[in-house]
């Protein structure tokens, strides 16, 4: 006769099937923990900026800056087609307005794994064409441009991709 039956056949609860009950329920509540803790760190790079006090300051000049950029009335038209992405800037009348060069930075709005950074090339009429494929999904891009006056246009949007690469 085993010591986790009676006489009667019936289980017995020891103190041992306890213990063993709640190291396994603790156990597993740790692995997921520590999995999913992990993973977490692994996809954000938890820095948003290097000094947030800094920053801080000078968030009354940006705040400026776009109201001025706003009053402009200028438009961004962002297209990312047939691994073509493709930027055109417009003034309030339509007409294209000159891009000396700038950047794009593309990437994950969550992730930094797939971020890229894209030269734009000057543009006297306000409108240009890269090659660059990307993946499906959400993606978020911010855009600085150099324009003819010396001033930088900056714009940031999201938006998503499908039948990419």
């Amino acid at each position: 006769m085993s010591d986790t039956s009676r006489d009667d056949g019936s289980f017995k609860l020891t103190g041992r099937h306890v213990f063993l009950i709640l190291l396994t329920f603790f156990g597993l509540i740790i692995a997921v923990n520590v999995t999913m803790a992990t993973l977490a760190a692994g996809t954000w790079p938890g820095l948003v900026v290097a000094n947030s006090y800094v920053e801080s300051q000078r968030f009354n000049e940006r705040v400026a800056a776009a109201r001025e950029q706003q009053a402009l009335g200028y438009a961004l038209s962002f297209v990312q087609a047939r691994d073509q992405l493709s930027l055109t800037l417009t003034d309030a009348d339509g007409k294209g307005v000159e891009i000396l060069g700038g950047t794009v930075r593309i990437g994950r709005p969550v992730t930094r794994t797939e971020d890229r950074l894209i030269d734009v090339p000057a543009a006297p009429s306000g409108a240009v064409s890269m090659p660059d494929a990307l993946a499906d999904g959400l993606w978020v891009a911010d855009v600085a441009l150099t324009l003819a006056d010396g001033r930088v246009w900056r714009y940031e949007t999201r938006f998503s991709v499908s039948e990419g690469k």
